[in-house]
């Protein structure tokens, strides 16, 4: 066990060795470039100023990729924790457009994975929607967990390198409303139990027993907790720049959730994949919503029975009800349509023709980003001040890093005056 244990050891500090030494090479090539404003990266495509006329997302994705290479060459250093074998699963490979994909949870990945599944030539579907979430890690798609060392090195060095990333704070909040705040046994047990125990004055039984109800500014302190111990980390939660190591990879391409249906465009125009590209450009927007309405449903029927002793169908419902407005897919004031006596006869379909029925009352994309941007406020407003002022030490290295202005939240800065 101990020769097996220093075998994995040595592979892990020459797979690193190989990522710093392939972004040291990256970053030489890139003295030049960025003094020429001429490429977006020396694995993506060249730039003209007639490719940046067709496409003008181009100059945006040059512009994030020096931002990150600028942040990373500065003086300031930031800790990794996490294990050569985590690392490893999140990059997912194409060997036939050369592109490399390090997937995060929270940030798209269930939707690229199955994108990424048409795009490497595994499925044979037409679109990403036709791919059930639940397939997304499947598809027999090539990751580095498979590859030897000679490979990895030879893969990075040769391929576009391709992330998608997040506004730090709405990361954490997706996150909270979608693993703790809604039915999700897996992580009571692992994280709400463990948060009520330890971040809350006088829990009841039922809460130390179900860990149903962690409440926000007790998810905050279990993410501080975990961060500050190396204890109990969770992917969904962990910090971007430990995920997937930007300044070491140097990514070429940098998508943002906050421009997912531009950025993915963009992104298949430069793989040259015209029809999958035509064939999602057709309405992105409304077959990302219809997707999560089913999957999220299918989800939500399917807890009663696992959730029920701590959680009334009820009020499992209306939770669900409320992240879907907490994501402004419908409006912060569709009030739930159903009583409780109706609760244990409605079916998936008739709840999901509600969502429907919600969209149509209020189908206003400014308003849904507003709605959205209420809800983030309104939890992080909830959040006591020192409590904030830890997270942002936190999360700082990836607003830096990927080019977030986090400082201008309205919670940050009441959380230092």
């Amino acid at each position: 066990m101990r020769l097996y244990m220093i075998k994995r050891y040595v592979f892990f500090v020459l797979l690193m060795t190989t990522i710093i030494l392939i972004s040291v090479s990256l970053h030489g090539n890139m003295v030049t470039q960025n003094n020429s404003g001429s490429e977006t990266g020396d694995m993506l495509i060249q730039h003209t100023d007639e490719k940046i006329i067709e496409d003008p997302n181009l100059k945006v994705f040059n512009d994030r990729r020096n931002t990150m290479i600028n942040a990373c060459s500065s003086n300031e250093s930031y800790t990794v924790k996490n294990t050569e074998g985590t690392l490893r699963s999140h990059f997912v490979i194409d060997r036939n457009h050369k592109f490399i994909y390090c997937a995060m949870e929270k940030i798209g990945s269930t939707f690229w994975r199955r994108l990424f599944q048409i795009i490497s030539g595994s499925s044979k579907k037409k679109s990403p929607f036709d791919i059930p979430p639940g397939a997304a890690l499947g598809g027999h798609q090539e990751t580095f967990k498979s590859l030897s060392f000679d490979d990895i090195h030879s893969a990075l060095g040769s391929s576009k390198k391709f992330i998608i990333v997040r506004d730090p704070y709405a990361r954490l909040y997706s996150g909270y409303m979608d693993k703790l705040f809604s039915a999700n046994l897996m992580f009571w047990e692992s994280i709400g139990k463990f948060g009520v125990e330890n971040f809350r004055d006088k829990p009841s039984n039922i809460s130390k027993k179900c860990g149903h109800d962690l409440t926000f500014t007790e998810f905050i302190k279990y993410f501080i907790h975990s961060e500050t111990y190396n204890k109990r980390r969770d992917g969904h939660f962990l910090p971007m720049y430990d995920h997937c190591r930007p300044c070491e990879i140097k990514y070429d391409i940098i998508a943002k959730m906050e421009s997912m249906s531009k950025d993915t465009l963009s992104v298949l125009k430069i793989l040259n994949m015209t029809d999958l590209h035509d064939t999602l450009a057709q309405q992105f927007t409304e077959d990302t919503r219809d997707d999560s309405f089913i999957d999220q449903t299918k989800i939500l029927f399917g807890s009663f029975a696992r959730t029920k002793n701590c959680l009334s169908i009820y009020e499992n419902q209306k939770r669900m009800w409320t992240k879907f407005k907490s994501r402004g897919l419908i409006s912060k004031y569709a009030e739930f349509p159903f009583q409780e006596s109706e609760s244990v006869s409605l079916t998936k379909e008739k709840y999901i023709k509600a969502l429907q029925q919600a969209v149509k009352e209020s189908n206003d994309k400014v308003k849904s980003r507003q709605y959205r941007n209420d809800y983030l406020q309104d939890a992080f407003m909830s959040v006591p001040k020192d409590v904030l002022r830890r997270l942002h030490a936190i999360l700082r290295t990836d607003c830096v890093i990927f080019g977030y202005d986090c400082d201008s939240h309205l919670w940050v800065k009441n959380a230092f005056h």
